[in-house]
């Protein structure tokens, strides 16, 4: 072995290993217990969140009320928050894992200027997408699985949602980045802020004003454009990532790194925006509007929740994942890896216990007294969420490779559970069994999916333990 010759290589890797273990011993995230900073890395992101997802829940009450075209409506336009979280994650997910490991390496300033420069570029792109949807607001709709009697009301409730993007797609990338630089309360405190403006908003425009589905609409969007304000603590508090004015001179090779990196996180929610064009156009297809309708209670509220939690733990793991991996200390990248298993597989049974125990009296805050619509929606609710826990802990993995650049296996964790197995089934399961095919088809692609999962992640396992195996010796 290497270690009989003292070559020059030798010395240098040894004051580069001097160097990285001062700079973990700098920060919280190379120091602390791995339990608990993890609880309080992921709870944050959970809570985050999840604040996040009552918004909707709370939206979803007083939509209930709404004529069922307008509820399919608000299903279609909401849409356009999936863009939202697509970019949101791409940029920040992206920028905090670069960041993050930039600052394990110990390369202070490189992992500012990241910061800055992902910013400035954020702003341009989302303002670029913003012109272009409201220029095309009729074909996007239509294109997200609008018929000519709903068209109306989902460019109506999505207009705002456009001229908004620019901050609601900041507002993800700051919060993000706000816990890269050790403050998750401080992020999550951002989303509880915006909750609680977004709903007292919702009801005063709702029952006061009687403004209808405008009313959710601008609940939704100043909800989740209050944490861009989030910018003046990264501008005058005590941080390590100050953005600077210079920053606007972007380097190409700097923002494809952090879209690279970010690019599974983007992935996988650019396949879930497809899927749910797929899942609207399918289920008018073959059910009609009561099916469109209860997915749009699925995927507006009650599996956009458990989504929301997911990618809360997801980025409370991340940061802990990369600085360690960046200074070399990959017994705390694997303890943490297993933390957060084991956590992912116990809150999230849990939770679906108890959603599908109680499916029934939470379908019935969104049916809005319609009979048929609750009924549905009950056995929506079970079959499509019965396999959640799968699905958490297949992007917790794919969070796993991608918060250490390891960005092939983090893509193919994500897209290859939708490509091969979601898509198809979506479109092979309605010859069967009708319309309760398209709903079969999302649980059952998690099987293999997590499979798939789990196939790498055993095998990190090992090249870990052989890494610290070989640590020891050395």
């Amino acid at each position: 072995m290497g270690i009989e010759k003292k070559h020059p290589s030798s010395e240098r890797e040894k004051e580069r290993s001097e160097v990285l273990m001062m700079t973990a011993n700098e920060s919280m995230l190379g120091t602390k217990s791995i339990p608990i900073l993890y609880l309080r890395f992921a709870l944050a992101g959970i809570m985050a969140n999840v604040i996040l997802g009552v918004v909707a829940v709370i939206d979803g009450y007083f939509v209930s009320g709404f004529q069922v075209l307008e509820i399919e409506g608000i299903g279609i336009g909401f849409t356009v928050m999936v863009i939202t979280r697509m970019l949101g994650v791409l940029f920040g997910v992206g920028a905090g894992a670069v960041i993050s490991l930039r600052l394990g390496q110990g390369k202070l300033e490189e992992a500012r200027a990241i910061m800055g420069q992902t910013l400035w570029f954020t702003l341009f792109i989302s303002v670029l997408i913003a012109v272009l949807g409201l220029i095309f607001e009729n074909q996007m709709m239509t294109l997200f699985g609008a018929s000519e009697e709903v068209l109306p009301y989902a460019v109506k409730y999505s207009r705002l949602l456009w001229i908004s993007l620019p901050l609601t797609i900041l507002a993800v990338v700051l919060s993000i980045l706000t816990n890269i630089d050790e403050k998750p309360i401080l992020s999550m405190n951002s989303w509880l802020v915006g909750a609680a403006v977004g709903g007292i908003t919702e009801w005063i425009m709702v029952t006061k004003f009687d403004m209808g589905m405008m009313g959710s609409s601008w609940a939704n969007t100043i909800s989740q454009s209050i944490p861009v304000l989030l910018i003046f603590y990264f501008w005058f508090g005590k941080t390590k990532l100050k953005p600077k004015i210079k920053d606007i001179m972007i380097s190409l090779k700097t923002i494809g790194e952090v879209a690279w990196t970010g690019f599974a996180s983007f992935s996988g929610q650019l396949m879930m925006f497809f899927a749910i064009i797929f899942f609207n156009n399918l289920l008018q297809s073959y059910g009609g509007g009561l099916h469109v309708a209860a997915f749009t209670i699925q995927n507006g509220y009650i599996t956009n929740l458990l989504a929301l939690a997911a990618l809360g733990g997801m980025t409370g793991l991340q940061p802990i994942i990369s600085y360690n991996y960046g200074a070399g200390n990959y017994d705390r990248v694997r303890d943490a890896i297993k933390m957060g298993l084991i956590f992912t597989l116990s809150f999230f049974t849990v939770i679906t216990a108890i959603l599908i125990i109680f499916a029934s009296p939470i379908v019935s805050f969104f049916s809005g007294g319609d009979p048929e619509l609750q009924q549905l929606g009950i056995w929506t609710t079970i079959v499509f969420n019965c396999m959640f826990t799968l699905n958490a802990v297949s992007l917790l993995i794919s969070g796993y490779y991608e918060a250490q650049e390891r960005n092939w296996r983090a893509t193919f964790i994500n897209v290859s559970k939708t490509l091969l197995f979601t898509f198809p089934f979506m479109f092979i399961f309605p010859k069967f069994w009708g319309v309760e095919g398209i709903w079969y088809a999302g649980p059952v692609s998690e099987i293999p999916g997590v499979l798939i999962a789990i196939y790498f992640i055993r095998k990190e396992f090992k090249q870990l333990k052989e890494i610290n195996v070989n640590a020891v010796r050395l």
